[in-house]
């Protein structure tokens, strides 16, 4: 969807809402916006599952992309949301006329919040814009990050111990994590920078969940399965509790016996997640295959057709696992993860959902070290699908090679003349990139 688009939806919109303070209920100052939002939502959803708007920092975000100016521009739909606690509207496809206006009158009326703005939302019949309200306390990106970190050591431990472990932690972890790649992907994104080689398990597991998050936002699932595939990738490598950490941790290569046990663990993980309550099945199924591949080459060995997502896990995972130091590996810099991957089309990846990778991690992804035209040496913060050679980045050295006192932020896509030459290597330059990103998520 283009600003244009976007931008009148949010007019539109917004007009309603202000003249919901002016007219009463079924007056055409309401209906006409409340018809024209109806029809531009629907043309927008005829390619997706959903459309969601969002608020952070009391600015709004339109399908993850923050509106400029938007306190300025549509204050009336910030205050309603203020209002109502809200930091989310999702719009499902196909929602009715009559419930987006529906919403305009709840928005518009009582001061209600959480529960009570959930039955508001169903006394009026609207099943199909969902309001997402923000927690107590809500906690930031790498809160969200470390919590995902303990509750991934708490399944493992449980399963160690004989016991079946609880899916609620697991559900609602992923539940932030999923809103947080809502309102701001690239942030999420620039955690899985985050590659402790002890906890190299707990680290992957949580890296791959915020990856296929994002890649199942971007390419439009809807919401419950988006959520079930984040927890099948937070899941996917349960099955390793019960191979040796002898073997997991051993440097140098593996037997044919120590590798066909590591095998095992896909067949160990989805017998695991099971027997979780509240689980559905397909999920186990994702954790199943989650090394098949594409052309069936990986394991287990299966002649059965893949379940439609499983490709979302077998791509996150290898995208993190090229870009994280192992016993048996250098790290790959993202660009290079990206170029191995594309060589594999086809083959390990299915075309179709490795380019809606690509797409969403762009030519430089978050977490690239880059040179500029201008010498300078900056991290890639921030990816738009649209200007794959613009991203944002995070100047850290001058064209000298000083330290920046303060770092500096650049839109590529707003200067002329600069632009990116070369990726640095961070073990080079002295950057370590998972500090970097959590100074910027804290």
């Amino acid at each position: 969807m283009n600003p244009t688009e976007s931008e009148e939806i949010l007019k539109t919109i917004n007009a309603a809402l202000k003249s919901r303070k002016l007219y009463p209920p079924g007056h055409p100052a309401i209906n006409t916006p409340a018809v024209k939002a109806h029809n531009l939502l629907g043309g927008a959803l005829q390619t997706k599952g959903s459309v969601a708007i969002g608020m952070v920092h009391e600015a709004l975000v339109f399908e993850g992309d923050p509106i400029e100016n938007s306190e300025k521009l549509y204050p009336d739909l910030i205050e309603y949301m203020t209002d109502k606690n809200v930091d989310a509207i999702i719009f499902e496809k196909g929602f009715a006329c009559e419930e987006i206006t529906g919403l305009f009158d709840i928005l518009s009326g009582e001061q209600i919040q959480g529960e009570a703005l959930e039955r508001a939302l169903k006394e009026k019949g609207v099943t199909r814009i969902a309001l997402k309200s923000i927690p107590v306390g809500r906690r930031n990106v790498l809160e969200i990050y470390n919590g995902a970190i303990d509750a991934v050591k708490d399944v493992m431990s449980e399963v160690r111990m004989g016991k079946i472990p609880r899916s609620e932690p697991v559900k609602n972890i992923v539940a932030e994590i999923a809103d947080s790649v809502l309102d701001d992907p690239n942030a999420m994104l620039g955690l899985t920078m985050i590659k402790n080689y002890d906890d190299y398990l707990f680290n992957h597991s949580v890296n791959v969940s915020v990856l296929a998050l994002s890649l199942a936002r971007a390419m439009n699932l809807t919401p419950n399965d988006l959520h079930d595939v984040g927890v099948a990738a937070l899941l996917h490598d349960v099955g390793k509790t019960g191979v040796s950490e002898d073997i997991i941790r051993k440097p140098g290569g593996l037997s044919s016996e120590e590798w066909e046990k590591v095998k095992e663990h896909p067949v160990m993980g989805a017998n695991i997640v099971k027997r979780m309550d509240g689980i559905e099945e397909h999920i186990s199924t994702m954790v199943l295959e989650h090394h098949v591949k594409q052309d069936h080459s990986g394991y287990p060995k299966t002649e059965a057709q893949l379940h439609p997502y499983s490709q979302i896990l077998t791509i996150c995972d290898a995208y993190d696992a090229l870009t994280t130091l192992r016993v048996y590996q250098t790290p790959n810099n993202p660009v290079e993860a990206v170029k191995i991957m594309m060589n594999l089309s086809g083959r390990h990846f299915d075309p179709d959902t490795l380019k809606s990778f690509l797409d969403m991690v762009g030519l430089y992804p978050v977490g690239t070290m880059v040179r500029l035209s201008s010498n300078e040496i900056s991290i890639v913060t921030k990816v738009f699908p649209d200007k794959p050679i613009s991203p944002i980045v995070k100047i850290i050295y001058d064209k000298d090679g000083n330290t920046l006192d303060e770092q500096i932020d650049l839109d590529l896509s707003t200067v002329e003349g600069v632009n990116i030459i070369a990726t640095v290597n961070p073990a080079t330059a002295n950057v370590e990139l998972a500090n970097f990103f959590k100074k910027e998520a804290s």
